[in-house]
C-alpha cells in the first residue's frame, strides 16, 4: 500500500469518472466494487465518484441515482441523449474537482487496483497523464476477440508511430490525469477519438505522459461481447483514429508518399533522359534535329514512361507542398492552443485558493 508524508495538510481529492451507456445489468455491482475500493484508499485520498449516464435507454440512470442516494461521495450526471464517449468524458472531467482525475470503464474490464497504480505513477513520475496499457511490455489481454484485438493493436500502432509520446495504447480510456491540467484542455471530440485528442493536446503543451502495463480482461463480458459483431470494415471510429494520427504528424501522410512518388518519377524520367541522350549522341544532323528525333524515338519506344514519370512528379510536388502547408498550419494551431491554455491556467491559478501541497504534493511516494 502506498504511504505518504503525514505532514501533508490535507489528503488530495481523487475524482473517478465512470461513463455508462446501457449498463443496467452490471452497473450496480461495478459501482459497488469501485466505491468499496475507493474507500480502501481513504487513508490517503478523499474521493468523489462521478457517473455519467450517457442517454441510456435502459435502467442505467435510475440504478445510478439509487446508488448515489445514500452516498454523498457519488454524483450522477445525466445526458438527455447518447452523445457518445467523448461528450460523456468531457462532462465528467469538467464537473470533477479532484487534484487527480481517473477515467474508468463501467464494465471493470480493468481491475480497480489499476486506479492506485496509475495515481502512484502520476505522482512519483511527476507526469500529467498516465495510461493503463495492455499493449505495453508486461501488459496483457484476456478473452479479447481475435479480430477485434488485431484491429485495436493496428490502430494503436499507427497512432503510436505518429505520436511523440512513448505510449502503446493511444486509444485507451483508462487513465489518470493531473486534475487542473486535464480540465484546462479545450476538448472537442464527441466519440472515442477524444482519448487520442487528449494526448495530441498534451503533446502540444509538452506535458509528460507515461504508461504502466495493464491487464485488459473481457472474461466477464464474454456473453455480452458475443452479441456484438466485429468486422474489418473501415468504421467511422477507424476513420476518426486515422484522422487523429494525421493530426499528430501530418508529414507522415504527405511527405512519405510524396518522397516515394518523387523517387518513382526520378527513376522513370531518368531512364527516359538516358534514352534521349543516347539518341541525341548517335543521331545525325543539327542539334535541334537530333534532339527532336531522340525525343520522338524515346516516345515511340516507351510512352508509358513519359506518362508515369510526369504524373508521379506532379503528384509528388503536390504532396510535398501540402505536407509543408499542413505542418505550417499545425504549428500555427499549436501556438494558438498553447497560448489559450496558458491563459486559462493563469485565470484558474488566480482563483485557486487550495494549499500548495494539495495542488502539487511535495512528498515522495514510498512503495
Amino acid at each position: 500500500m502506498t504511504t505518504f508524508d503525514d505532514a501533508a495538510p490535507e489528503r488530495p481529492l481523487l475524482s473517478l469518472v465512470v461513463p455508462a451507456y446501457n449498463e443496467a445489468l452490471l452497473l450496480m455491482q461495478s459501482l459497488t466494487t469501485l466505491y468499496e475500493y475507493l474507500h480502501s484508499l481513504s487513508a490517503w485520498y478523499r474521493f468523489e465518484l462521478i457517473v455519467v449516464n450517457d442517454g441510456s435507454k435502459d435502467e442505467t440512470g435510475s440504478i445510478a441515482d439509487a446508488f448515489a442516494a445514500s452516498r454523498p461521495e457519488v454524483r450522477v450526471l445525466h445526458n438527455p441523449v447518447n452523445f457518445r464517449l467523448g461528450e460523456a468524458l468531457r462532462r465528467g472531467i469538467a464537473s470533477s474537482e479532484g487534484d487527480f482525475v481517473v477515467t474508468f470503464d463501467s464494465d471493470l474490464s480493468y481491475e480497480p487496483e489499476h486506479i492506485e497504480r496509475m495515481v502512484d505513477a502520476l505522482r512519483s513520475e511527476h507526469a500529467r497523464i498516465v495510461v493503463a496499457s495492455p499493449y505495453a511490455k508486461e501488459g496483457r489481454t484476456t478473452a479479447i476477440p481475435f479480430r477485434r484485438e488485431v484491429m485495436s493493436r493496428a490502430a494503436n500502432k499507427l497512432l503510436a508511430v505518429s505520436s511523440e509520446h512513448p505510449v502503446t495504447t493511444v486509444t485507451g480510456m483508462v487513465r489518470a490525469y493531473d486534475g487542473p491540467f486535464v480540465r484546462s484542455l479545450n476538448l472537442k471530440a464527441m466519440g472515442p477519438e477524444i482519448n487520442a485528442e487528449i494526448l495530441y493536446k498534451a503533446q502540444i503543451l509538452r506535458a509528460r505522459v507515461i504508461e504502466i502495463p495493464a491487464h485488459l480482461d473481457w472474461s466477464a463480458q464474454t456473453e455480452r461481447m458475443a452479441s456484438r459483431r466485429v468486422n474489418l470494415k473501415v468504421s467511422a471510429t477507424s476513420k476518426l483514429f486515422l484522422f487523429a494520427s494525421f493530426l499528430f504528424r501530418p508529414l507522415l501522410f504527405f511527405v512519405a508518399p510524396g518522397l516515394v512518388l518523387l523517387a518513382v518519377s526520378m527513376w522513370t524520367l531518368g531512364s527516359v533522359a538516358l534514352t534521349v541522350l543516347h539518341g541525341f549522341v548517335d543521331g545525325g544532323g543539327g542539334a535541334d534535329h537530333r534532339l527532336t528525333d531522340a525525343f520522338s524515338a524515346a516516345w515511340a519506344q516507351r510512352p508509358q514512361s513519359f506518362v508515369i514519370g510526369g504524373f508521379a512528379f506532379l503528384a509528388a510536388v503536390q504532396l510535398l507542398s501540402l505536407g509543408m502547408l499542413a505542418t505550417q498550419a499545425k504549428r500555427y494551431f499549436e501556438e494558438l492552443f498553447h497560448l489559450q491554455t496558458r491563459s486559462l491556467r493563469t485565470i484558474s491559478r488566480l482563483g485557486d485558493t487550495r494549499p500548495a501541497a494539495i495542488a502539487r504534493p511535495a512528498e515522495r511516494i514510498v512503495r
